[in-house]
């Protein structure tokens, strides 16, 4: 397969000639490794579950505190499933650079795991798309082009850091999903941002950007106004683009990528998104076959709602005056 696969357009036929070239030897050419990595598993948790216990009883005697025995049992087990899992979280990890870069190459784009700036990232914060954090970590990038139009599509993981009285530093989840940035050749006239309804917070308006205050726009179709807020500079522009078909889009993104909460703004040439998901363009249960086209689709309709989304947007740049 030498041309360029639009997964706009990916139907059953397109996509059983993807996953067969490209996808399936992937999954074949681990299958023996996947095998043999459940053996090691298996072996680990025997011994590691024959040495918790041995720790877990001899605790119990010499302390004669049960509860002892079963806090120790209980950390060990969870070490031992940790230490016990790694032969398959490698072979994870090899997969996953092995079908997700074919998947890239067949869509003249590039699969980077890890070790990548954050494309975007300062002004998804400045555009109030994302909350404020001190900790992050970023993952699974995809990079490429589409009739004209770039983007990039990578996994974000941003924590806020909190210290209680006795100064102790704690760090939880602010925000864990998928950070999309569209480039399009024709820059958008204003600012338009787009947000799941706010509810009573709708109260506080949509700010400024670079001095230009964000109006509140009123969408055509007002089931999309019971489940967006949208905030914008260019009234017109803003109705433009957000008609029925592009909202469709949108909320076929969101379930796509398996999220809630998605939000984005069209700045400048660009489209940015933000997507409060899980963990995707994962394997999967690493316990079954390989060779299971099912897999395989899952992973394609993630990356799919992405350049669906830029179609819609490309149309709409095409038709403006």
């Amino acid at each position: 397969m030498t041309e360029i696969v639009d997964l706009a357009n990916l139907d059953d036929t397109l996509f059983q000639r993807l996953y067969s070239e490209r996808i399936e030897p992937c999954f074949a050419s681990n299958e023996a490794g996947r095998i043999e990595a459940v053996k090691q598993f298996q072996t680990r948790a025997w011994i590691g579950g024959a040495v918790v216990l041995a720790i877990a009883a001899i605790a119990w005697v010499w302390s004669r505190e049960a509860q002892l025995g079963l806090v120790l049992g209980l950390m060990g087990a969870i070490g031992a499933g940790i230490i016990a899992y790694q032969p398959l979280a490698k072979l994870g990890k090899k997969l996953k650079q092995e079908y997700c870069g074919a998947i890239a190459e067949a869509m003249g784009a590039s699969f980077q795991m890890g070790g990548f700036d954050p494309p975007s990232l300062d002004r998804l914060k400045d555009l109030r798309l994302l909350p404020s954090y001190q900790r992050s970590s970023f993952e699974d990038l995809f990079h490429g082009d589409h009739k004209g139009a770039s983007f990039d599509l990578y996994e974000g993981h941003l924590e806020q850091r909190t210290t209680d009285s006795k100064g102790r530093t704690r760090y939880s989840t602010v925000f864990r999903g998928q950070l999309i940035r569209m480039h399009f050749p024709r820059e958008f006239l204003g600012v338009t941002i787009v947000r799941r309804d706010a509810g009573v917070f709708n109260v506080f308006g949509g700010g400024n950007n670079g001095g230009r205050k964000l109006e509140r726009v009123r969408l055509v179709a007002s089931e999309f106004e019971k489940a967006f807020e949208v905030w914008g500079t260019d009234q017109v522009e803003a109705r433009y683009l957000l008609h029925p078909v592009m909202m469709e889009r949108l909320i076929e993104l969101e379930r796509g990528l398996k999220g809630k909460r998605i939000r984005c703004a069209f700045e400048g040439g660009d489209l940015l998104v933000a997507v409060e998901g899980g963990n995707l363009f994962e394997p999967g249960d690493l316990f079954k076959p390989l060779v299971d086209p099912t897999r395989a689709r899952r992973i394609l309709d993630e990356i799919a709602g992405v350049v669906k989304v830029m179609d819609q947007v490309l149309t709409a740049q095409a038709q403006r005056p």
